[in-house]
């Protein structure tokens, strides 16, 4: 397989270093704004195969000519260069991968072009979009019907010289527009939209993480597995977001800070979120600095055999962990390691469905195994309603 990444920060670092040490991959393109950031990582993987380019995801025409000469482009930059991406790939005759978007219907409507040309384009395929939904998927197979599916999303870390939780460990861009965007829930075949920063609760992590408050925010998960998992009355996305940070959410928000329209500064047009960005540090850059956890949970509720049951899927990894083993964050690894594994499994024929769709509409089992030999490792609690007589 010879493959193209557009994008190599933090998670996209991840994902070139699994597939430079693959032996299906026998060439690797990593592409990236910067050529000085694209030759650092093509450096790490130890590999000759990996080869630096300087590629804006803007260029169509040059991502479009680079993805004539390989199998598959996985998309690690920002959701809002994923249409034009995925159209390079129609025109290239390239299989596709990226790990979150900004509108999946706009994406699937491209679904028919690319099972037409025998081509994949998996969407939404890294930790939460993407690892999320392959547990859903997996805890409605346990059960004879399901009802509900929550998911909850844990960053317990800290972040060494930093006195607020505000710097994410994905893209800023991202992580700012989920936290100050309407959220939606999906609820007796209805969609819900909420304020932002509402649907508080405190939730209980496993442990170590423990009891920690989370909130409603704008996810994919909550569009893509009702129109996937059918017989689902509801869903639902809660991210923890620390007490610090939503005060100072408010703040920004109050003074436009989080504003992506341009005002004029010094004769120089610039958006207030953009510079909000520029201050805060690029997620590669804490590396081996940060401290705590990185966990996904998925609840899945429904009933076996006429009683009710209840499926707690969750993974969990240590900042300190990722660091020793891996050289990256434990954000990092859970988000680029599943993107990597889908696109070994595409080469190797393991992934055979064509055209467009998010990672629920897979066989769950292949792809758990499949992480797991990458130490992503998946526990399952289990409660079940038990009869007291009989």
């Amino acid at each position: 397989m010879k493959a193209l990444i557009i994008g190599v920060g933090a998670v996209g670092s991840v994902i070139a270093k699994h597939l430079a040490k693959s032996e299906e991959v026998e060439e690797l393109i990593i592409a990236d704004k910067s050529l000085e950031r694209a030759k650092k990582v093509a450096a790490e993987t130890g590999r000759r195969k990996a080869v630096a380019k300087r590629v804006n995801a803007l260029n169509y025409r040059r991502v479009a000519k680079l993805a004539k000469n390989v199998d598959i482009l996985i998309n690690a930059t920002l959701p809002k260069y994923n249409l034009s991406l995925m159209k390079a790939c129609l025109e290239a005759g390239a299989h596709y991968i990226d790990l979150a978007s900004d509108d999946t219907d706009e994406q699937i409507k491209l679904n028919r072009r690319f099972r037409e040309q025998g081509l994949t384009a998996l969407i939404c395929m890294g930790e939460d979009p993407g690892l999320s939904n392959i547990l859903a998927r997996y805890g409605v197979e346990q059960l004879s019907k399901a009802r509900s599916i929550k998911i909850r999303d844990c960053e317990s870390s800290i972040i060494k010289g930093m006195r607020t939780h505000l710097t994410p460990l994905y893209s800023k861009e991202v992580y700012f527009s989920e936290l100050s965007e309407s959220a939606y829930i999906y609820q007796n075949g209805r969609y819900r939209r909420l304020p932002p920063l509402s649907g508080y609760e405190e939730y209980e992590f496993p442990p170590p993480i423990g009891r920690m408050p989370v909130y409603a925010v704008s996810h994919e998960e909550v569009f893509t597995i009702p129109k996937y998992i059918k017989g689902v009355r509801y869903v639902d996305f809660k991210l923890f977001i620390p007490s610090d940070v939503v005060q100072i959410l408010k703040v920004l928000k109050v003074l436009g800070l989080l504003s992506k329209r341009k005002v004029r500064v010094d004769g120089q047009e610039i958006s207030p979120a953009k510079v909000l960005y520029a201050v805060l540090p690029d997620p590669e850059e804490l590396v081996g600095k940060v401290s705590g956890y990185a966990g996904i949970v998925v609840e899945v509720e429904g009933r076996k055999n006429k009683r009710r049951v209840k499926h707690v899927l969750y993974t969990l990894m240590s900042h300190e962990e990722a660091y020793k083993e891996f050289d990256t964050t434990a954000t990092a690894y859970l988000t680029g390691t599943p993107p990597a594994v889908a696109a070994l499994m595409i080469a190797s024929g393991e992934i055979r469905e064509r055209g467009v769709y998010p990672p629920e509409n897979l066989k769950p089992e292949p792809i758990l195994r499949s992480l797991a030999e990458y130490d992503i490792m998946i526990s399952d609690l289990v409660t079940e309603e038990t009869p007291i007589t009989r």
